[in-house]
């Protein structure tokens, strides 16, 4: 059972991490049958799952989860290999962000606040001091990812050099 590092998420992790493993599973399913298709930028940001203005972060996080979900359907697979080859990718919504650099040096995956394509979003974390996303980065993101995160934005981080409540408690 989780501890109590996470005042409140999205999925809820409150009695355990298995929410998380699906909707991992979920997101990695999709963008891999997405990532192949053109441009990054445009294909992890599919207008079926297209956030909605103005909610709030946890709410907007499980309304495109569930969106991914109904348009996976019942035909998705659960890759081999939870993380299907990619990195798990923590952001801070909360300034500073690079000003734009993150966005050009991946030409386009991340948008002009460092926000990478929604359709990568797995989870909305709070913890007493900050809150943020979680998003799977595909393996042929991970190069220009890399890129952006030279030197650290503030904003972006991988999950394993981010301090987060859910390293060394979520292992994939």
């Amino acid at each position: 059972m989780p501890d109590s590092v996470f005042l409140r998420s999205e999925p809820d992790l409150s009695a355990s991490f298995e929410p998380l493993h699906e909707r991992l599973a979920e997101t990695v399913s999709w963008c891999a049958r997405r990532a192949g298709a053109g441009l990054l930028s445009q294909a992890l940001r599919s207008s079926p799952l297209a956030p909605p203005p103005s909610h709030p972060w946890t709410d907007t996080v499980r309304i495109v989860a569930e969106s991914r979900l109904q348009q996976l359907g019942r035909s998705w697979r659960r890759s081999l290999k939870p993380l299907g080859d990619g990195r798990l990718l923590v952001y801070f919504p909360t300034p500073p962000h690079s000003r734009g650099r993150a966005q050009a040096v991946t030409d386009g995956f991340f948008d002009a606040r460092d926000t990478p394509p929604w359709d990568t979003w797995v989870a909305y974390l709070e913890e007493a001091e900050r809150s943020y996303l979680l998003a799977w980065v595909p393996p042929t993101a991970i190069a220009a990812v890399a890129v952006a995160l030279t030197p650290p934005p503030g904003s972006l981080a991988w999950l394993e050099d981010s301090g987060i409540g859910l390293v060394g408690r979520f292992v994939v």
